[in-house]
């Protein structure tokens, strides 16, 4: 457990450190901002192309910063920070690998995502609602979460391919099993847990600090009711905006440690 707090204090310090990884890590509050947004849209068909390419923007922008913030973290940890031109070119370098990898992690997956999507299906009115259930059964896969951050790290440490790198992850996560897996169940359930702040913080200012006001909020999933909410969109993605560098410092902190990188001395001086 000791190794499970050394991370996390490690990780805090050091994303407070940085400055770029912040660009990286907010396009998901921004998608969700222009989605509730008031915006003026043209007239069909113009508005479906429109739409169409905002909605590709967002998916790269998310994209890059699902590379840039890992990237960004380890050249900070291992003592070299990126600048803004290497990692965009980091981008383009492996982000085929990541790709790969993010489809592969999802076939793995896949039953328990299908297992998800049933259990949150509507009969009646023939539409997902995603429920408590389906959070407990996806839950568990947040124990992997360090086996996705080691693999990244082994592209950008020695340019391996998807199979050299799962290799060592793979490696790595099964030999710190219990520690790696404490820290994933901690970090998601930290982010389901502010989100559900997030919504009783935001139900409490909008009903003038009405108590039974929280009792008609989903606390399993807030955005059920509150996506539409720019206050609670605001409030959960200062949140999120915080945690996906935070969840990446702590990861790679990790990784460091226990392959036994040769940090600098400065960098060695602060585990």
């Amino acid at each position: 457990m000791a190794d499970v707090f050394l991370f996390i204090q490690h990780g805090w310090k050091n994303i407070w450190r940085q400055k770029i990884i912040w660009l990286y890590s907010i396009p998901p509050i921004l998608d969700q901002l222009f989605n509730i947004l008031p915006v003026k849209r043209a007239a069909a068909p113009l508005s479906s192309f429109i739409f169409m390419v905002e909605s590709i923007i967002f998916v790269v922008l998310s994209y890059v910063g699902m590379i840039g913030v890992p990237y960004l973290a380890y050249r900070f940890l291992i003592g070299k920070p990126a600048t803004i031109k290497e990692t965009s070119f980091a981008v383009n370098k492996f982000s085929g690998r990541i790709i790969g990898c993010s489809c592969l992690g999802l076939l793995v997956m896949s039953p328990f995502l299908f297992w998800a999507l049933a259990v949150s299906m509507n009969i009646s009115t023939h539409t997902f609602q995603f429920t408590y259930k389906a959070i407990l059964i996806i839950l568990p896969l947040s124990i992997f979460t360090a086996l996705w951050q080691f693999t990244l790290v082994t592209f950008f440490e020695n340019d391996w391919g998807i199979r050299q790198g799962l290799d060592k992850a793979w490696n790595l996560f099964k030999s710190h099993f219990g520690v790696l897996a404490i820290l994933g169940l901690t970090l998601t359930t930290t982010l389901r847990a502010y989100s559900a702040m997030s919504g009783i913080l935001t139900v409490l200012i909008q009903s003038g600090i009405d108590i039974n006001s929280i009792s008609g909020l989903d606390l399993f999933n807030p955005y059920a009711s509150l996506s539409k909410s720019l206050l609670f969109v605001l409030i959960n993605g200062i949140g999120q905006t915080i945690l996906t560098p935070l969840s990446a410092s702590i990861f790679i902190s990790a990784y460091l440690k226990y392959s036994d990188a040769k940090l600098p001395f400065e960098m060695r001086v602060r585990w």
